[in-house]
Parts: structure tokens; C-alpha cells; sequence
């Protein structure tokens, strides 16, 4: 799993985004996805809006083919360290109004994850965020909770969209990702409640398969390296660009190379979104 430490945000303001800084190098011996954050969670009732520091980081499965993709671009391109932090505060705050933290109860433990609102009272998030699941709530960043329905579930793309009937927060569009860009990914490291801003510079694109995720068989589908410090909770979060489109969902990181991470690409979520979304569906088995 992906070991860390947040960067200094403001704390003394824990309703606006905290901006992350670059954090330095640390030895690590795996690769970790962005894998939901659980927690155990007691008999009787969940919590409407799961407490800051309550959630422990879960270890997801080894992928070798996207090790090997960090393995390989390491021997071939230098990885350039995370753009400098400093995204204009018009940006942040309107990306920051279409962002929720997404949480669910998934065989005993709580999942929490990040996610963003593409169209009227819906969000995408990845599909391991909600996986097994049977409730799923979002939390809005004027501390609403709404419960949630899955309404499509992808585990070859590692996508999902959810209804959230009132959800009432503006759509962020989609645009394609531009090697060399840099932009920003909206999430909730760790499963802490106060939205976080990491840069990223998108540094190559690819297309691979990784299997879906359960570690069967899927298709290739369009990825994006980014040279950016992501941790456990930031899955689902949206990476943006400079306009404040955006331009992939991140799902992944590379404790091999630290700050190395992994996007979907938004040409994936753009067949995903054309879907029928009518009724709720399956969530198939928990992960780990």
C-alpha cells in the first residue's frame, strides 16, 4: 500500500480545499491502486458523513502488467517531478463545488473514495470505490450527505456512475488530456473528509491492458501516466486541466516511483456515460 504523509493544508480552514506540496522521495517495494479506504465499522447503523482519520488505507492487489508499464517508462523516461502548486483560486473553486467524497458498506468494512458530477444529480467514481457495496452515500463539500444508487458499474474500466437524487452541484465537462499538460486531481487522500488539490502533469498516454478489477480478463483501454503524489482515497477523483475540464479519473499509483500515478483516460468515460443509467445495478463481489 502506498505509505504517506498529507503535505500542509490549511487547517485552520477545514471547508476550503487544502492545495498539496510536493512531498520527497520514499523507498517503497510495491505497487498500490488508489484502492478505497475502509474502515471496520460497528453494529447498528452507518454514519451519514464518516469522521476525518477514521479510515485505514487497505493494500489492493498487485497488478503486473501496470508494474511493468512503471518499470518500463522509468528506463525509458525520466519522470519530471509534480507541476508546482498553485492552481488559480477560480479554478479550484469551482471544480471543488462538483467534487464529493463517496463512501459505502461493503462486506463489514466502510469504503470511502472520491468522485465528481458530470451531469445533474450524478457522479462518477471508479467501480473498486463502490464494489460489494449495498449502501453508498456522497458527501458534498458544504458537509450534505445524499444517499446513492449505482447505476453503471464497470470493472474492465474501473468506472462507475452513481444517481444522487438533490445532488444539486454543477457539472464539470470532459475534454481529451494533452501530453506534457499540467492540470489537478480533486480527492480525498486517506478518507479525510477536507478536499485536497495535488498538481499533475500528464506525461504520457497509454493504451494497455490491465485486466479488470478483480484481476480478470478485460480489454485495453486509454490510460494517462501522471507525474503527480496521490494517495489511497483519491480513487475517483477527477483530474483537470488548466480550463477546469476534466481529462481523466485517477485510479492508481506506483509506490515504485513515487509520484508516478495513473488516470483513466476521459475518452473511457465518454461510452461509459452514454449508457442507460435507469435503475440500479449489481456491484459484483467485495475486492481483498
Amino acid at each position: 500500500m502506498v505509505v504517506g504523509t498529507h503535505g500542509p493544508g490549511l487547517r485552520d480552514r477545514p471547508d476550503r480545499p487544502r492545495m498539496r506540496r510536493r512531498r520527497p522521495a520514499a523507498a517503497a517495494v510495491a505497487l498500490a491502486v488508489l484502492f478505497s479506504v475502509p474502515a471496520l465499522v460497528t453494529a447498528g447503523p452507518a454514519q451519514a458523513a464518516p469522521q476525518a482519520g477514521r479510515a485505514q488505507p487497505a493494500a489492493a492487489p498487485a497488478n503486473d502488467v501496470l508494474a511493468g508499464l512503471v518499470d518500463l517508462l522509468g528506463r525509458l523516461i525520466p519522470l519530471p517531478p509534480p507541476a508546482a502548486d498553485g492552481a488559480p483560486a477560480s479554478l479550484v473553486t469551482r471544480v471543488s463545488a462538483s467534487t464529493v467524497k463517496v463512501s459505502g458498506l461493503a462486506c463489514g468494512r466502510r469504503l470511502s473514495g472520491s468522485g465528481f458530477s458530470p451531469a445533474p444529480d450524478t457522479i462518477v467514481t471508479n467501480a473498486h470505490v463502490v464494489a460489494g457495496t449495498t449502501s453508498v452515500q456522497v458527501l458534498r463539500p458544504d458537509g450534505r450527505s445524499l444517499p446513492a444508487s449505482v447505476r453503471i458499474f464497470d470493472p474492465d474500466r474501473d468506472l462507475a456512475v452513481l444517481s444522487v437524487p438533490g445532488l444539486g452541484q454543477p457539472s464539470l465537462g470532459l475534454a481529451s488530456a494533452v501530453v506534457g499538460e499540467t492540470g489537478a486531481v480533486f480527492g480525498h487522500p486517506r478518507g479525510q473528509v477536507p478536499l485536497e488539490v495535488s498538481s499533475a502533469r500528464v506525461v504520457r498516454r497509454v493504451t494497455a491492458d490491465l485486466g479488470d478489477i478483480y484481476d480478470g480478463p478485460a480489454g485495453p483501454r486509454q490510460l494517462l501516466v501522471l507525474s503527480s503524489d496521490l494517495e489511497p482515497g483519491d480513487s475517483g477523483a477527477p483530474l483537470v486541466n488548466s480550463s477546469g475540464r476534466v481529462i481523466g479519473v485517477a485510479f492508481a499509483t506506483a509506490t515504485l516511483r513515487r509520484s508516478t500515478a495513473f488516470a483513466v483516460a476521459s475518452e473511457e468515460l465518454a461510452p461509459v456515460l452514454a449508457q442507460p443509467r435507469t435503475r440500479a445495478v449489481g456491484t459484483g463481489p467485495c475486492i481483498g
